[in-house]
């Protein structure tokens, strides 16, 4: 099936939802859950790197190692990422002679652990029903991506979660039920994550598909790192070159799969494909862009929004605030989103804004009841300031004081109204959280809180709680080749491209967008799309 990409608007009906697993429950908030996921703002939502802008291939040895050996195969796939392995099933269960190739001496690492889905047998049990066309709405939020995000692709992997659930399920991955992500309280419907027994992503996924595809006949080169890939004259990709060692290895082949993962380990790359996510560091010195800097060898299409998966943190540990109590201000002292908004929609607003950096504010007796118990250290290391008029906390947050006043003058207008014009963010709202007296592991009891989320700095003293760009515990970006549901590789007029197939982060850029909806929605795409290009690569192989 060959899938361009859509210029329609995104599917409308649905409110904002969230899909993030984690734990914890604070006395009236939620504490944030570790997830996965860096310059400033760029109005292109899609760039197409120019050949002086294209950073060098990192790869060691990648233009030096000769080719000493040649390997005839069917199958080749790069990377042992949950795409590359499931894709490595799929072809070898397809009657493909499968080679999967990994540059480390291992399998690469992964944090995974629950898939976001719909329509599974778990989640009909608890009468949860909501439809594909509600989960893509869901991934469209945002006008501006209407020029690069594939929905018709988006709806096919919907459409086939539950399948991949069960495929999961039938080739030894031990999946336990649905949980509720307790990062936001306020999530409609309430169960829409499926969850791995094992919550480290290499032992609930990795090794078990490995050990499924070992089974199969498939073989694995570790320390084996793929260099560049061949075509003939046509255009037809008919090889890649490899290093291992100072051993270069050349695999003719039928079939290329490219899961390699993303670029987080490009410095080059972060700058030239990630500008939505200002001041990102490299934070996967695994993933090099391998995707990316082959692009222009085979002129395939390149679909970079701009962003990474990545969220705002205390760096010391304060309190997240997800449910949205507090106020939050940028380095101007004013208010810059409305609070209650899931956490990843204020980081992806934050991205257009050009905003590394907010504050949280809070009086006295709002920060006892939700945030006390999480800022000792902060307070310390000065990440959590206070101070006992507003002109002081402005002063230690190194924002105008006048701004800052205004701001809050404003705002406890707005609570003491019970409305906010400038936001929309409600006075008060339902949620619910878990029942703390349920001793179950998974698929806990919830009830339901009432929030305040329109709370006054009326009783000195007062703190701001520093809350920055988080990359260092990430693991995703968003780019890569522009592919169709079955995997092949679009070139830049549209066409396919003969042999080549990409999934997971290194084919993202126009499943995900500019900054990252939820988690759990890469695992969805990677094991979706990542069965559906090992099925059309062992056809293509075979043919």
């Amino acid at each position: 099936m060959n899938t361009r990409i859509s210029n329609q608007p995104p599917i409308a009906g649905v409110t904002r939802r969230t899909f993030l697993a984690g734990a914890g429950v604070g006395a009236l908030g939620i504490a944030a859950a570790g997830m996965f996921g860096c310059s400033p703002q760029s109005d292109a939502p899609q760039q197409q790197a120019s050949a002086a802008e294209e950073p060098k291939q990192t790869s060691a040895g990648a233009t030096t190692v000769e080719m000493t050996e040649t390997v005839e195969a069917d199958v080749v796939v790069i990377g042992t990422g949950v795409s590359g392995l499931t894709a490595a099933i799929s072809a070898a269960e397809s009657g493909a002679k499968v080679t999967v190739l990994e540059k480390l001496d291992g399998l690469k690492k992964i944090y995974a652990h629950s898939i976001t889905a719909i329509g599974t047998s778990f989640q009909k049990e608890l009468g949860e029903d909501w439809t594909p066309e509600e989960l893509v709405a869901f991934w469209n939020q945002y006008p501006d991506s209407d020029s690069f995000m594939d929905t018709e692709a988006q709806l096919f992997a919907a459409q086939h979660s539950a399948e991949s659930i069960e495929w999961l399920i039938e080739h030894g991955v031990d999946i336990v039920g649905v949980t509720v992500p307790p990062t936001n309280p306020f999530q409609v419907p309430a169960r829409t994550f499926v969850t791995s027994a094992d919550r480290d992503g290499v032992k609930a996924y990795l090794e078990p598909l490995k050990a499924k595809a070992e089974e199969l006949g498939v073989e694995f080169r570790f320390s084996t790192e793929a260099t560049k890939i061949v075509t003939d004259d046509s255009g037809a990709v008919t090889g890649v070159e490899t290093v291992s060692g100072n051993t270069g290895t050349l695999f003719n082949l039928k079939s290329l799969i490219v899961a390699a993962g993303g670029f987080g380990g490009s410095p080059d790359m972060l700058r030239l494909y990630a500008p939505h996510t200002p001041n990102c560091s490299t934070f996967d010195g695994e993933s090099q862009g391998f995707a990316l800097s082959q692009a222009k060898t085979v002129s395939a299409d390149v679909v970079a929004p701009g962003g990474t998966m990545a969220y705002f943190v205390n760096v010391d540990g304060g309190y997240g605030d997800n449910p949205g109590q507090g106020m939050f201000v940028n380095r101007e002292g004013k208010r810059w989103v409305n609070e209650n908004l899931y956490f990843l929609d204020r980081a992806g607003i934050a991205y257009k804004q050009g905003i590394t950096e907010y504050w949280a504010l809070y009086d006295s007796t709002l920060y006892e009841q939700v945030a006390a118990g999480t800022g000792e250290k902060a307070l310390e290391a000065g990440s959590i300031v206070k101070a006992d008029t507003i002109e002081e906390l402005a002063k230690k947050m190194n924002v105008n004081v006048a701004a800052l006043k205004k701001t809050v003058e404003d705002y406890n207008g707005y609570c003491e109204a019970g409305e906010d014009p400038d936001f929309g963010k409600p006075a008060v709202r339902m949620g619910r959280v878990f029942d703390p007296e349920d001793t179950k592991e998974y698929d806990l009891d919830l009830v339901e809180r009432e929030f305040t989320l329109l709370n006054p700095l009326a009783t000195a003293p007062f703190y701001a709680i520093d809350m920055t760009v988080q990359t260092t515990a990430l693991s995703g970006t968003t780019g890569g080749m522009r592919t169709n549901t079955d995997g092949e590789v679009i070139d830049v007029e549209g066409k396919v491209i003969p042999n080549l197939y990409a999934v997971g982060e290194s084919a993202n850029g126009h499943l995900i967008g500019y900054f990252y909806p939820q988690s759990g929605t890469s695992l969805c795409m990677c094991f979706c799309f990542g069965r559906y290009a090992g099925a059309a690569a062992a056809a293509n192989a075979a043919s």
